[in-house]
């Protein structure tokens, strides 16, 4: 039997009487057994370090654990996995040396853990049992997260533990298993680590909680952490802790992080916790699938997520028995990973030869566009800058828009008659962001292509977001990247009647931009006419 903690250097003697614990049971519904508690406090004291054992809800022992004369730690659970509305289906029980029996480390694995119960025992010096305290989850307590119960003499401990598990497990349903349906949000914590001041970090968290909205998730805490990235679990294990105690508290689906997370952070993190790991790339994937619409769109929606699917297939399933090679072939065949990583190769090989035809269309397109000789504007901006909404104004369109990042996805493309009788073409694309995936770029960087046949760049801002600098320059570096930056470009600052007249003085005069409500078509004739001025310019050249 298998010994859990610190045991190398137990004595045989001592490790042989220790695993022999194993062989021992209480009745279910007793905490722990007289005689059991009596062979744990002997053997702790005889080895001199705290002892501890996992019950399950028949009194089995599942594991012994071997800490030192202050803390045992309490191995992985994640072979015991937890249902709806149900705790983990263990009990703990540990020796103690000092005068505080209970302490705060014992509740937050409890809490984190989400145990059925955690007791800890106290002996005199001939290491026979004196006093048992037991602390237990309180579902249905508002103010707290647990329930202590005074500490007594472990003989007259009288408390019926399967009674105790079904009513928490019934007041569970609501508190601890939030069942999310159709029309129902799902609660997340959104984490933000990185060496960065904290206002930065508090700028991610706020970019975050916005993404989150518009892929329906309802957020209900936010931590940060200024600490470089832990190559294992991204954070620091005392925060995480932290984090799972609040998950339970506020009812919390998923834990999303503000960071590409490696597939050794996600299954690190998935053993620590039961609650679903999401990154970033992997959220902003999620709204794009949401918001495709057009036929392109989606492929190069599906091209993303299974590059980024691709490498973080788990090999720890339980469907990894191989299968047979086929008959006449030798050996064991491919496992259903290496099918599964197969098939996603075969798809996406598949999706790219679709796509490549379809870029082929969008060149002509293109072609037949030039011949026309219309000139070409394009907007480019932030996400939820206000694109889709100008571009409604300007052309009188229904162009679908909402007050949400990525909103629109598919470039749209509508005739413009300016003021002299001039007719143009002007586009609408998808908006840029921080730290867009690279898997998410490269799908629609044919898309983006189009802009390379733009006479002039539209660059529209968001004047009443409070990260303008940091959005305008984002754009500016993707625009660099997409080798855009000799298109003239004018920038325009939207939302304008959302300020103060001194923030809209200052971006005029910072960054020369014409200033306009998108909402408010009386403020578009400066506009109308600088794009004129540009086009004219640009013709003459």
């Amino acid at each position: 039997m298998e010994l859990y903690g610190n045991h190398n250097d137990l004595k045989p003697r001592q490790r042989k009487l220790i695993s022999r614990l194993y062989r021992r049971r209480s009745l279910p519904e007793e905490v722990i057994s007289q005689e059991l508690a009596r062979q744990l406090c002997l053997l702790s004291l005889d080895c001199g370090r705290q002892l501890g054992l996992m019950l399950d809800r028949q009194g089995r022992v599942e594991m012994v654990i071997v800490g030192d004369s202050q803390a045992i730690a309490i191995p992985s659970l994640h072979r015991y996995r937890l249902g709806h509305g149900r705790l983990r289906g263990l009990r703990c029980i540990h020796t103690s040396f000092g005068p505080e029996i209970l302490n705060r480390e014992d509740v937050t694995d409890l809490t984190m853990l989400r145990l059925d119960l955690l007791a800890v025992i106290s002996f005199d010096s001939a290491g026979l049992p004196e006093n048992i305290e037991i602390a237990h989850l309180a579902p249905g307590v508002e103010t707290t997260a647990h329930i202590t119960l005074p500490q007594i003499p472990i003989d007259k401990l009288d408390l019926h533990c399967l009674e105790l598990f079904q009513s928490l497990e019934s007041a569970a349903v609501s508190k601890f298993s939030h069942q999310t349906i159709d029309d129902e949000k799902q609660r997340a914590i959104i984490v933000s680590i990185g060496p960065d001041a904290s206002r930065t970090l508090d700028q991610s968290i706020t970019e975050m909680s916005e993404l989150a909205r518009a892929a329906k998730i309802t957020v209900v805490d936010t931590f940060t952490q200024q600490r470089k990235l832990n190559p294992h679990t991204a954070i620091g294990s005392g925060k995480l802790k932290e984090i799972i105690i609040a998950s339970m508290e506020q009812d919390v689906d998923l834990l999303i992080f503000d960071h590409d997370l490696s597939p050794t952070q996600v299954n690190n993190l998935s053993r620590e916790t039961d609650l679903k790991i999401i990154d970033r790339t992997l959220l902003i994937l999620d709204i794009f699938a949401r918001r495709a619409l057009s036929r392109e769109g989606k492929l190069k929606v599906e091209l993303a997520q299974l590059k980024y699917r691709l490498p973080r297939i788990s090999d720890k399933t339980t469907a990894l028995s191989r299968l047979t090679g086929g008959i006449g072939s030798r050996g064991p065949g491919e496992t259903t990973l290496e099918i599964d990583r197969r098939r996603i190769r075969e798809r996406i090989t598949k999706i790219a030869k679709r796509l490549k035809k379809m870029a082929r269309s969008r060149a002509n397109a293109r072609k037949r566009r030039k011949r026309n000789q219309l000139p070409q504007v394009s907007i480019v901006g932030y996400t939820n800058a206000g694109k889709s909404t100008l571009l409604n104004v300007l052309t009188k369109s229904e162009i679908f828009t909402e007050d949400l990042p990525f909103a629109t996805l598919d470039p749209t493309t509508r005739r413009l008659r300016l003021p002299q009788e001039q007719e143009i073409i002007i586009t609408d694309t998808v908006g840029f962001i921080k730290k867009l995936p690279k898997d998410l770029m490269d799908a629609f960087r044919t898309t983006l292509e189009e802009l390379n046949e733009a006479d002039l760049l539209l660059h529209l801002i968001d004047s009443s977001n409070s990260e303008v600098d940091e959005q305008i320059e984002t754009v500016e570096v993707i625009l660099k990247e997409l080798e855009l930056d000799h298109i003239p470009t004018l920038t325009v600052a939207n939302k304008i009647d959302l300020v103060n007249p001194e923030i809209v003085q200052w971006l005029r005069k910072q960054h020369q931009a014409i200033a306009i409500s998108a909402r408010q078509p009386e403020t578009l004739p400066p506009l109308l006419k600088a794009i004129t001025a540009i086009l004219a310019r640009h013709s003459r050249n």
